[in-house]
């Protein structure tokens, strides 16, 4: 895989890991609906300081007094005093010293956050985080996990996520990580229309367009997320100047991380045309076989993530065969193939099956791993039967049958015990055909 292409998977994160999650785990995911539990172009993300605190069964202020004993800091004793009480708990009192058992580097006085939790009677410190004063009132203010006005406690954050302060822009941007994606569409709606307002939607646009201009590499790793948040509130202007980014002449000297939120932005304000538009220049027009290390090939492989986020999150507002159709065109693409089939798999087209039997064994499927890939479709497509047929199976499980019973029966079995196996219903086809193709 080419250093581009690694980049690209990199800034598709989540994104990526729902279309890849393992080579055999397809042969339920037909069943299964993705959980919209978290930001789709998002990293993953570590518990947010408000969760911390919520979760803590102490929280303090301290300021820093010392580091002892030891050269490294893991082998140090750090001693903390405490100047607040943010969520108190007996024994400690303002005035009162706590010792960690790890360096911190720090000059006296620096102030910081320690949040710990009690386990079998004893208290645990987790890493003490750096507080100024402006950092503190943020975690002072922030709405509590717990209250149920999501969409609400989600503007809180908005307004931080450009903070120049890193503490807060960072631990802003993870409230969002962690999110689930129709609370982040129910804030959007909740933004007023009057523009004299400080979160009015059109002040919202205007700071997304901002930071995605910004070519700060800091701002990287949450583009994708700001080009999908264009698309839930932007408008005609917005979506051309999506497009524009989309469509520019790709710099091979710069990366193009993000680029699959900002495309998924964009589908959301164009819809189907905008989706027509995206699969003839950015697939269509394309030679199948490109360098390692075209640049090109990150942008097509953010058309890929796309078209499983429009399938998991909006689909309603696309066709299912034209999504089906643009995401079978990675079938001719050798770098994306294997993934292209789990996406085929779960979104139950099973138009692909003899050409998969046929090419069995050849490229790009000479290896073992893709190989599991293509069984692991035919277990789907065998799996994906009505109650109502009874025992005459239709004709695309006839094949996919035919098919697995003229394998290897190790790696059928091997697909079937990772994937969680065929449906006790399941019976085996007659085997009236040849085997390794569906068609003879």
């Amino acid at each position: 895989m080419s250093c581009l292409l690694r980049i690209s998977f990199i800034a598709g994160f989540v994104a990526a890991l729902t279309v890849a999650a393992g080579a055999v785990g397809v042969a339920d995911a037909t069943a299964a609906t993705v959980a919209i539990q978290a930001c789709p172009y998002c990293p993953p993300t570590d518990a947010t300081l408000s969760e911390k605190v919520s979760e803590a069964d102490a929280v303090c202020l301290v300021k820093f007094l010392s580091s002892e004993n030891g050269e490294e800091l893991s082998m140090q004793t750090t001693s903390l005093e405490i100047v607040g009480l943010i969520k108190p708990i007996p024994p400690y009192k303002v005035g009162g010293t706590i010792e960690i058992p790890i360096g911190v580097t720090a000059k006296a006085g620096d102030l910081f956050l320690l949040i710990g939790q009690r386990k079998e009677g004893l208290m645990e410190w987790a890493l003490p985080v750096e507080m100024d004063d402006e950092s503190l009132a943020y975690v002072q203010q922030a709405p509590s996990p717990e209250v149920p006005a999501k969409a609400t406690r989600l503007l809180y954050f908005l307004n931080c996520l450009g903070n120049s302060n890193p503490i807060i822009s960072n631990d802003a941007f993870g409230e969002f990580a962690r999110a689930e994606l129709e609370d982040v569409q129910r804030m959007i709606e909740q933004l007023p229309a009057d523009p004299n307002k400080k979160n009015s939607r059109a002040n919202v646009r205007a700071k997304v367009r901002k930071w995605l201009e910004d070519p700060s590499p800091r701002l990287d790793v949450r583009r994708a997320f700001y080009g999908m948040l264009l698309g839930f509130c932007g408008n005609d202007d917005d979506a051309q100047f999506l497009e524009q980014k989309l469509l520019a002449p790709i710099d091979p000297r710069k990366n193009r991380l993000g680029i699959e939120g900002i495309m998924a932005g964009y589908l959301l304000l164009n819809g189907e045309p905008g989706l027509k538009q995206i699969v003839a220049m950015k697939i269509d027009a394309l030679p199948v076989d490109l360098a390692d290390d075209d640049p090109r090939l990150v942008d097509l492989n953010a058309v890929r993530m796309t078209l499983s986020f429009l399938w998991d999150y909006r689909r309603s507002q696309f066709s299912e065969n034209g999504l089906r159709a643009a995401m079978r065109r990675f079938l001719d693409r050798p770098e994306f193939a294997d993934m292209a089939v789990i996406d085929l798999a779960r979104w139950k087209d099973w138009s692909v099956l003899d050409r998969l039997i046929n090419e069995f064994g050849h490229a790009p499927w000479e290896t073992r791993s893709a190989q599991e890939k293509i069984v692991a479709y035919a277990l789907s497509c065998r799996k994906d039967v009505p109650a109502s047929a009874g025992d005459q199976l239709p004709e695309q499980a006839r094949k996919a049958q035919i098919f697995l019973d003229s394998l290897d029966p190790n790696l059928v079995q091997s697909v079937k015990r990772a994937s969680g196996g065929l449906s006790p219903a399941a019976k085996p086809a007659a085997k009236t055909e040849r085997a390794g193709s569906a068609n003879h």
